[in-house]
């Protein structure tokens, strides 16, 4: 039996007509998200305005400014292991930027509904 690769699943997936092509994307991260990342949980013990703070929130101008730096270092392979471990500190305080932005958009969600 031979086993396809990743280009080779993505050929023949780009052959299928788009509503199958909705229905294997819709499928895949159906499994993804059930089986590897866990539900968005909603804040509790915010008020509205609080919410709204948290979801239009933004990286420090000094950070965003720093992270471009960093990243356009990073494009052309100047960066020193200090330099790599900036990098990773700010991009982890992005993420955690951005995930409590979307539990705010998600919370905010769940008190329109």
């Amino acid at each position: 039996m031979v086993t396809p690769d990743f280009q080779q699943i993505l050929i023949a997936a780009r052959q299928l007509p788009k509503s199958a092509q909705a229905k294997l994307v819709a499928a895949l991260l159906q499994e993804h998200g059930s089986a590897h990342t866990p539900p968005l949980e909603p804040l509790t013990g915010l008020s509205e305005a609080e919410l709204q703070a948290l979801a239009t929130s933004v990286l420090a101008p000094v950070h965003a400014k720093r992270l471009t730096q960093l990243l356009r270092l990073n494009r052309e392979q100047k960066l020193t292991r200090a330099l790599q471990a900036e990098l990773d500190t700010l991009l982890e305080e992005s993420d955690r930027l951005a995930l409590v932005k979307a539990k705010a958009t998600y919370t905010l969600s769940l008190l329109k509904a």
